[in-house]
């Protein structure tokens, strides 16, 4: 949104920063102002925090209002949970997951691009120590105050450096542009040999097509699964994007089956319902008046003499002489 110039005055004019503490300063602010300026200060990560008198970002606080007050505008939390790039992982989708990917007590366990931590929270549920990665500010925040993130990287994801000390990755990756399988690849680097990853990713990766050709390779070679996903499971988070969840070793099991990727299914087509009679002979009734109506206009119009037209002698058109030049071509020439 558009940042209203009364709230931005109000973040240039009276913001203090210290490193990820941000504290602002002057006379007791207007309550609806002060709601607006925190409004904005939470998009990016900040959180009112009593205990320390300010508001307390993930990062750096300086560094995290500088694209606000450079722009002018500002994504709120509220504008990217209705935003189509944010499908939060739905309860039911989210145990399955956790489920595949066998989560236990005292499992290190990893979530990249973690959002507001529909698995996470689950797997910590479990008993899992978590670990997640989210480059948004905000979300970062969320994350942090909910308690559970034993550690909290504020980056994207695919630029951090793997270090392989997880026994469990449990992701929804983004899907845009074969994104889920870049960043599936990644992931699999943070696995412990004898670790196991489980994602949510988009139907594509089914397909067999030659953007695909190399990651289904690599599921395959590994030993991995691929499970569908019911129809609008993702309903109630804003898309019906079709889904599969993909577990991948990080080392192929001695016991591994071969892979079988899901299809879809075609339903036959239902039996035709038969109409009945009388509708049948009522639209042939009216498809035969209405011929009839056409063929008696067309008799009229036949039935009507010509008009005379004045009769002019033929105009006869002069050909023109022939030509005696005639058209040679030299076979023998070179060129």
């Amino acid at each position: 949104m558009k940042i209203p110039p009364e709230v931005l005055a109000a973040i240039r004019e009276r913001v203090e920063t210290d490193g990820q503490r941000l504290v602002l300063t002057g006379p007791r602010m207007d309550p609806k102002l002060y709601q607006r300026v925190n409004e904005v200060l939470e998009a990016v990560g900040g959180r009112w925090t009593s205990n320390a008198g300010a508001h307390l970002f993930p990062v750096d606080a300086a560094v995290a209002i500088a694209p606000v007050l450079a722009s002018g505008t500002v994504v709120t939390l509220r504008e990217k949970r209705q935003s189509a790039q944010y499908f939060p992982t739905p309860k039911p989708v989210v145990e399955r997951l956790l489920d595949l990917a066998r989560i236990e007590p005292g499992m290190a366990v990893l979530e990249p691009s973690a959002g507001s931590g529909a698995i996470a929270s689950a797997a910590a549920a479990r008993g899992a120590t978590m670990d997640c990665i989210e480059r948004d500010p905000g979300y970062a925040a969320v994350l942090a105050e909910q308690g559970y993130v034993r550690a909290l990287t504020v980056a994207d994801f695919l630029s951090v450096p793997p270090q392989p000390v997880y026994d469990r990755v449990v992701m929804n990756p983004p899907f845009t542009k074969g994104a889920d399988m870049a960043h599936v690849e990644h992931a699999l680097r943070f696995l412990k040999p004898d670790g196991l990853l489980a994602s949510v990713m988009s139907w594509t990766v089914t397909q067999q097509s030659r953007a695909t050709a190399k990651f289904r390779a690599l599921v395959e070679t590994r030993g991995g699964t691929a499970e569908a996903v019911g129809e609008k499971a993702f309903a109630e988070s804003g898309t019906d994007v079709p889904t599969v969840l993909v577990t991948i070793p990080a080392t192929r099991p001695a016991d591994a089956q071969p892979t079988v990727w899901p299809s879809r299914e075609v339903p036959e087509p239902g039996e035709q319902e038969f109409r009945k009679p009388e509708e049948i002979l009522a639209e042939i009734r009216s498809n035969l008046l209405e011929s009839l109506a056409i063929f008696d206009d067309l008799a009229q119009m036949l039935a009507e003499p010509l008009p005379k037209t004045e009769q002019r002698p033929a105009e006869v058109l002069g050909l023109p002489a022939a030509r005696q030049e005639q058209l040679s071509i030299d076979l023998d020439a070179t060129a």
